[in-house]
């Protein structure tokens, strides 16, 4: 296991790690505000090359944009407006959730995702049915063609790096998943 002697502030030789954009200030929610998180920024980008990217935006939904939840339809699950479920943004998050894990995310250690998101969410989005009922818990749209394209990647939502302990055991992971790649 890698000790911190072995952490770098260069950007260059750090591991990889993608980000939801909304965590690290960028004004990129649906409601046009962010998600800051303290302590990824204070104990994590430091030490790792974060890039931040919003599913949501790369599919060019605007912001501000109307809110979508999943919808779960035997087994197909649809991204739908919240208060207008006959806006359906399924095909734009998936198409471009593709093109991202094909293009942006091949050299990527890790993915700090946003919980509960119908693009970000890792286990913890909810599916609901036509009436609105919540069914389980699930993944977001780009999650899901993410641990399909890039099932190494490690995938831990924002609510797990609120232990300064979590958050230095993630980075020595990164790192970990870093020198086995290079």
């Amino acid at each position: 296991m890698p000790s911190t002697k072995n952490f770098t502030q260069a950007r260059e030789q750090q591991p990889k790690v993608g980000i939801s954009a909304c965590l690290t200030g960028q004004q990129v929610r649906y409601d046009g505000g962010n998600k800051y998180h303290q302590m990824i920024q204070q104990e994590l980008a430091p030490w790792l090359n974060l890039q931040g990217i919003c599913p949501e935006v790369e599919a060019e939904l605007g912001i501000p944009r109307p809110p979508v939840q999943l919808i779960k339809m035997s087994e197909t699950v649809l991204a739908l407006g919240v208060e207008d479920d006959a806006l359906n943004v399924t095909k734009a998050l998936t198409d471009t959730s593709k093109q991202l894990t094909e293009n942006h995310c091949n050299d990527l250690s890790a993915y700090i995702v946003k919980a509960r998101s119908p693009s970000c969410g890792a286990g913890s989005t909810p599916l609901y049915d036509m009436e609105s009922n919540q069914l389980e818990l699930g993944d977001g749209i780009f999650v899901r063609a993410l641990k399909t394209a890039h099932p190494h990647i490690v995938i831990m939502d924002e609510s797990s790096f609120d232990n300064i302990q979590v958050c230095r055991e993630f980075v020595k992971r990164c790192y970990q998943l870093h020198q086995k790649t290079r």
